[in-house]
């Protein structure tokens, strides 16, 4: 398993973070696949800000596996670890997605999995990760992107 931070985990993009208590703060996360990832690497693509929970998730992705099976498949949740830690021995959970195959042709995604609309604050960072538990046919380059809606409440 290969750990790939995005520019926002390695601290390269300043973050947002919410400015009035209660309200709800949307942050864009994206990262180009410029390589395929393998079956098990985890990308560390966003940030949830402490004090805060996650309201809602909008998952996006370009065509990144041009082939028919196997599918490539993602799990989207919250990672082990302190966010920025590049260590490889961090896991990532699948709260907001399970198995999707939204990479398979492209499109946008919102969670279905009651977990995504059940997740409680806590008093530090969390990163909020995508594993390729399944790796592409055929891999082609490709943007993946993440909208974090979070809030105080």
């Amino acid at each position: 398993m290969t750990l790939i931070q995005s520019k926002y985990a390695k601290g390269i993009v300043a973050l947002a973070y919410p400015s009035i208590a209660g309200a709800a703060t949307a942050m864009r996360f994206e990262h180009q696949l410029a390589a395929a990832p393998v079956g098990g690497d985890i990308l560390e693509l966003a940030v949830v800000p402490a004090g805060t929970r996650v309201v809602n998730v909008i998952l996006d992705s370009d065509d990144l596996d041009t082939n028919g099976a196997p599918a490539m498949t993602m799990d989207v949740g919250f990672m082990s670890g302190d966010f920025g830690d590049d260590s490889g021995a961090r896991t990532c959970g699948a709260e907001f997605f399970s198995g999707s195959t939204l990479a398979q042709a492209g499109g946008v995604a919102t969670p279905t999995l009651k977990t995504a609309y059940r997740t409680t604050k806590s008093n530090k960072d969390r990163s909020i990760g995508i594993k390729f538990p399944v790796a592409a046919a055929t891999f082609a380059a490709g943007l993946i992107g993440l909208t974090v809606i979070v809030s105080t409440e």
